[in-house]
Order: structure tokens, then sequence, then C-alpha cells
């Protein structure tokens, strides 16, 4: 017999034994369950996060299906990102030791970068392992070293848990006043002062200050002067104020009362800012 023909004689009788193996002993669905998971919680089960820093403390609550910013401002979280932070309960360490046999300063967790509560359990975040992108986390009471898929996004504070819509469709707008026109809601429809009544734009102006993402949202830079004001007025009477900063190299418009400012692609101005048509 040939050597070709022994290596695909042995491998007929090896597909014969795993297939045999596979009908008679087939893997139980409790034996795919990955036993190594940090807790016994699952991430639905998560409706209060708290966020500790040295910065700032940061409470948002599961409302229904969202998120919402309890903390320290009232408004719309990032429904990613909260749902992002609540996977934390079931992140797989890589190894763990006994807190009591490790000397926590070394690992940066006696004043720890951050401290995350969801619902009851406290998560301190320590130093980042040198090598590998990993991070030592300390749950009581035990030490793990995980993967560091968590601390970027939590350092970012208060910017990347907020909503990144300038007015979340949830709110019940009634009015958006500009510096040279007003949109005004009549029942379920919107119309403009201006003299020339652009329906389908007027409408798409709304739909895009409630459904535009910023590509990004930083801090409100206080040294920037608004080049002019915009002002909404919801059903309840609220108003909520917007400073637009910058209209190149990219649109920039700022809430002073959450501190914070959104931040567009200069392309998106006349989805954002005017009802005439772009120039072709």
């Amino acid at each position: 017999m040939s050597k070709r023909m022994l290596i695909n004689y042995l491998l007929f009788i090896l597909i014969i034994i795993f297939t045999y193996i596979g009908i008679n002993y087939p893997i139980r669905e409790d034996q795919l369950i990955n036993r190594s998971v940090i807790t016994a919680l699952k991430s639905q089960d998560i409706t209060d996060i708290k966020i500790g820093t040295a910065d700032a403390t940061i409470q948002l609550q599961r409302q229904g299906n969202r998120w919402h910013l309890l903390s320290p401002v009232d408004w719309f979280a990032n429904n990613i990102a909260a749902e992002r932070l609540t996977t934390l309960v079931s992140i797989a360490p890589q190894s763990q030791l006994p807190r009591n046999e490790i000397d926590l300063s070394t690992l940066g967790l006696r004043i720890p970068k951050a401290v995350v509560t969801l619902n009851d359990k406290e998560f301190y975040f320590g130093d980042t392992n040198r090598i590998g992108n990993r991070r030592y986390l300390l749950l009581e009471p035990n030490v793990y070293l995980t993967d560091d898929v968590h601390f970027p996004f939590i350092s970012q504070g208060l910017p990347g848990l907020a909503d990144n819509r300038l007015l979340p469709p949830a709110l019940e707008l009634l009015q958006l006043q500009f510096s040279n026109f007003r949109l005004t809601r009549e029942d379920s429809s919107w119309s403009s002062d201006r003299s020339e009544q652009n329906l389908p734009r007027i409408q798409q102006l709304v739909n895009n200050w409630q459904h535009k993402q910023a590509s990004s949202i930083r801090p409100f830079d206080l040294s920037q002067m608004p080049l002019h004001k915009i002002t909404a007025t919801l059903q309840t009477q609220q108003s909520i104020e917007f400073h637009l900063l910058a209209i190149k190299p990219e649109i920039i418009i700022a809430r002073p009362d959450l501190k914070l400012q959104y931040h567009f692609p200069d392309h998106q101005y006349y989805e954002l800012l005017s009802l005439d048509q772009p120039a072709e």
C-alpha cells in the first residue's frame, strides 16, 4: 500500500469515528454556555448604571427600551454606548486571583481609574497590562485581567454617553427658530414664516434635527462666540437654546445647558441650517 493510500485510508476511518461520536454523543446546550464569565447577570438584567471618575459622576437608568441620563444632566442617553456598558457583567476574564493575594497599588486599583456600578455590582478599573490590550479589573473578591473594551469609551465621559441627535424624536417639538426664519408645527404639519413655502424641504429640515446623528460630541468650548442662536420650543413650552459655533471646516452646534457641542460634516449645511436648495 502506498503512503498516499494509507493517509486517505486513515482519514476515512477518522471521519467514520467522528461521525459516530457526533450522532451518539451530541453536545448538550448547557455545554455551550461560557462558564467563565465574570458574573451570573445578563445585560438585560441591568437597569441602573453609575460611572465615577476623578472628573465626574454619571448616572443612567433604563426606561422602557431606552436609556436616559439622570446626572449630571437630564437628557437622552446614547443607547448603543449604554448597552455596551451592560456587557461588562458578562465579560470573560483571561485570569483571576483573590484580591487579598495581590498588592492593589501595583495594578492601579488602590486609586482606580473609574468605578462602574451596574445595579449593585461595583467594577473597579485599574491599569492596563503591558502585554496585550488588557486591563486589571476588581470585582470583589477577585482581581481579573480582561480585554480592555469598556474603559476607552468610559473615559470619554458625558460626550460618549449622550444621545448624538440634536432633538431626539421622543420630544414633542412645536417650533424651531433660526436666525432668519421660523418653523412652526400646526397639528401634524410644519410651515415656515417665509413667503415661499417648500413643504417637503421644511419637513425634511425638522426631520434632520430629530434624526441626524452627530459625527462626534465634545465638551462645550466656552471660548467660541456663537455665529447665531437657534431655539427649539417643545409642546410643554420648554425652550432649548443652541449656539451655532462654526460652519467650516465642520458644523458645530452647541448646547450650553448640557455643556456639549455636536459636530457634523460641513456638507450637511443645507440639511440642518437652510431652507434653500443646495446649488447644483
